[in-house]
């Protein structure tokens, strides 16, 4: 079958929101953020100092976390376990209530001392299994009572050499080699849970002759979580030979990160490794979620790691107060398509589909393709949101026990347009582990 077959379908639906799998897992776009422990919450609900430690008579113990785009009444679960002695201590619910966005809390009141020993909080969305976020801490001595942490907790993940870096920061496909009149390298990595203005020094250094090249220092500004990159523009033909980039997050003094490459005459050496970006579109790859696509190198990419799912969207086709439309969403679900084949996968999706109830749903077409070696099931249907005319298209995968699908709502009037876009991302799909 030929590699650009389209994959039979013609749009799906249902508001990310509310939407609900053949496998009765939550695909609910609300997730955790910024989960610490903390010596007070305020009357706003925000947390104070973050906290490794409590002494054995403190209190109250506070948990706090950002809750991100939470359809209304998202129900938070926040277990409190005494990890020392596998003892659970509390759990406590709470009701998003019609902020999509906001802090959310739990606090400990102790009756009696606590017994010393490691703690942890585990906060789950709805029905999850997994949490979305776990913050562990500690009962100690009163000297390290409520202490403040010093060390960032920023840390780096995805560090390579490539190949461009667009407007947004984003890397294009991995290379680990250049031609000596490259007219520039480039290397990025994704930075996690940094607090503001963290800086971030990138040392270029020619290995083959132990010789510094540079020296480059950024900052992170406001953005937790955030692509950083370094650029190297040559004055002269580089010699070729072994070469490193070192990555250094405020002042460590042992590099957080370190990428190798290196120069050479050998052309056949330097294309793009992993990932033969198509022009026009950006190569996105997630280790939490085990996957990799390329999307439209104009659109915007929103990722949530945590929740091993990623948004990608044309900003200028949004929809005002309606952040899932004209939207593809992706999401890997570990160990929730145990025991299905492709085809059961796809038929209990259309079948509890069916039964949502969405507003003047439409059934249109299902099926399962092969295509370059992948056996994609797609599923589309049309509908409505109030007077908006909408069409959703599913894609399926099926790994072992894990499936990803990427899910499409477009308005009908831009199907044409933006449909081929998202077949692109879908024939690009790969599954990493």
């Amino acid at each position: 079958m030929k590699s650009n077959k389209r994959i039979a379908i013609v749009a799906i639906a249902m508001a990310l929101a509310l939407l609900a799998t053949a496998c009765s897992f939550s695909v609910s776009t609300a997730n955790i953020q910024d989960a610490i422990m903390t010596n007070s919450i305020d009357a706003e609900g925000k947390p104070g100092a973050t906290v490794t430690s409590y002494t054995p008579d403190a209190a109250g113990l506070y948990v706090s976390a950002k809750l991100r785009n939470a359809p209304d009444n998202t129900q938070i679960k926040f277990v409190w376990t005494y990890v020392t002695d596998n003892t659970l201590i509390d759990e406590v619910t709470v009701d998003s209530g019609t902020l999509s966005d906001r802090y959310i809390s739990s606090n400990l009141q102790p009756p009696q001392l606590l017994p010393e020993g490691d703690y942890m909080v585990q906060i789950f969305i709805d029905e999850r299994k997994e949490p979305d976020a776990t913050v562990n801490f500690t009962v100690a001595a009163a000297e390290v009572k409520n202490e403040v942490v010093s060390a960032s907790g920023a840390y780096l993940e995805d560090v390579f050499m490539t190949n461009s870096i667009d407007a947004q920061g984003m890397p294009g496909g991995v290379v680990e080699a250049y031609l000596p009149d490259a007219d520039m390298l480039y290397v990025s990595a994704k930075l996690r849970n940094a607090p503001n203005n963290t800086q971030i020094k990138f040392v270029w250094t020619y290995v083959t002759e132990n010789q510094l090249i540079d020296e480059i220092v950024v900052d992170s500004g406001d953005i937790a979580d955030r692509y950083v990159y370094s650029n190297l523009e040559p004055t002269a033909t580089l010699p070729e030979g072994d070469y490193m980039v070192e990555i250094f997050l405020n002042d460590n003094t042992v590099a957080d990160a370190t990428v190798n490459f290196f120069v050479t005459t050998d052309a056949s050496l330097t294309g793009v490794m992993d990932a033969a970006t198509t022009a026009g579109f950006t190569f996105y790859s997630q280790d939490a979620g085990g996957f990799s696509f390329e999307y439209p190198s104009d659109w915007m990419l929103q990722e949530f790691p945590d929740q091993m799912i990623a948004f990608v969207y044309p900003d200028e086709y949004s929809v005002a107060g309606e952040d899932t439309i004209n939207t593809v969403y992706v999401v890997a679900n570990k160990g929730t398509g145990e025991g299905y084949t492709i085809d059961t996968l796809l038929q209990g999706w259309v079948d509890e589909t069916n039964a949502e109830g969405i507003e003047n749903y439409e059934y249109i077409a299902q099926s399962v393709d092969n295509i370059n070696g992948k056996d994609i099931a797609s599923f589309s249907y049309s509908w409505t949101k109030g007077d908006i005319k909408l069409y959703t298209v599913d894609a399926l995968l099926l790994n072992g026990s894990d499936f990803y699908v990427l899910e499409f709502v477009v308005t009908q009037d831009l199907y044409e347009t933006l449909y081929p876009l998202f077949e692109h991302m879908a024939i690009s799909f790969e599954i990493l582990n």
